[in-house]
Formats: structure tokens, sequence, C-alpha cells
């Protein structure tokens, strides 16, 4: 699923007018705990960006100098439906957000792109390790160094074994008959037929490649008919 910048962004935030002045905004960053805002018209439109960088700018200057005299004034705003893959790659550390009528709907931070980003990796990891469990195939994955990393539920069920108690070991040690180390001797697919715990098995053991690296083998099997 795609997700978009109206996804993640932060809404509700405080939204500054240029007439306000240099104290009143301190103070308001001080309250709130935040280092910057947008400066915003009467109608919504977002005209300006007001940050702590600007505060510091302007020491020495009368503290009722209104914040329409410092502020940056040619920034970058993005579209609420923008996907968020394309807004990473603005080099901005903060950005107004806008609907079709131009209106200031949110921010966008780094901070805001970064938790989108690890959600969105967390569901991908979930959903993969979903299907991964949920096919009607064993599935065991070896590390180039020949440990388990990986052993799906049907291959728990099929070779009487629990994950917990075997990930991490070397295969050879607890499936001496699969031989999986052969791939990472060859780098070449093997497909044999093996009996674990008195039952037959069809198995494919597959090399896992890496820019041309061998980093692993994945054995898939089903019982024999």
């Amino acid at each position: 699923m795609r997700v978009f910048v109206k996804d993640v962004m932060s809404k509700g935030v405080l939204k500054l007018t240029k007439d306000q002045t240099i104290k009143e905004v301190t103070q308001l960053f001080l309250d709130r705990l935040i280092d910057g805002a947008p400066v915003v018209d009467a109608a919504g439109k977002v005209i300006g960006v007001f940050t702590k960088t600007h505060v510091m700018r302007a020491l020495g200057k009368p503290l009722d100098t209104p914040i329409h005299d410092l502020m940056s004034k040619n920034i970058i705003s993005i579209n609420e439906t923008m996907p968020i893959e394309k807004a990473m790659n603005i080099p901005v550390g903060r950005l107004p957000v806008v609907n079709n009528d131009g209106t200031m709907v949110g921010w966008l931070t780094r901070t805001d792109l970064a938790t989108a980003y690890v959600a969105h990796y967390k569901k991908s990891i979930e959903g993969l390790a979903q299907i991964i469990h949920s096919t009607s195939h064993g599935l065991i994955a070896i590390d180039k160094e020949g440990k388990i990393k990986v052993i799906n539920k049907t291959a728990e069920r099929l070779c009487q074994v629990e994950a917990e108690q075997i990930v991490g070991l070397p295969v050879n040690q607890v499936f001496p008959a699969i031989n999986m180390e052969i791939v990472l001797k060859t780098g070449e697919p093997v497909s044999r037929r093996i009996e674990i715990n008195k039952t037959f098995f069809n198995i494919d053991i597959s090399p896992i490649w890496s820019e041309n690296t061998l980093n692993g083998a994945v054995a898939d099997f089903y019982q024999a008919k």
C-alpha cells in the first residue's frame, strides 16, 4: 500500500501570523518545545517559515519587531497527496503541507518521515512473515556460515522441532540429512528426496545471492507421496 504525505504529516500544528513579534513567537517556541512554525496569511496560505535560527539572528533587534521582517519567504511547500518516498528526496528539514487550494493542512518533518519509514518497513516485514509461515511447504533458510536463520511453522511441524530451539545452530547439526551446505560450496541449486524422522520429503535447495555474493541458502520441501 502506497503511503502519502497526508498519512504521516503532523496536524494541528502552530501557525504564526506575520505581525506577531519576536518576543511573542519565542515564548510560543519555549512553551511548546518546538523549533519552528509556518507563517500563514488570513486565508491560511503559507507565506513564510520562522524558526529558532531566525530568533538567534534577531539578537540585538527590538523584541517587538514583527517576524515578517525576519522569516524565510522563499519556502517549499508540498501537496498532501505527494508519496512519502518523493518527499524524502527534498533536502529540507520541515515542510508545510498544503491541499489543492494551497491552504496549509499540516507540517512534515524529518522525524515524521523517519517514523513513517520504520512503520512501513515493519508492516512489510510482518506481511512477509505471514506469507512465509502460512505456506504449505516447509522453509529453512541459512546464512553463509551454515547457521539456521529462518524456519517457518510448516517446517517446524513436518520436522517436529521448535524454531526457538534451533535458530542460530548449524544446519548440519540439526538436519544432517538435508545437506544444505553443498549449495554453499557450489552455488548451484539442488533437488532430491530425503528422509527426516522416518518421513520422506521432496526438497529443493536454492542459493541466496546478493550483488554476486553468496549469502546463504533456502530449502523448500514437502512430504513425498
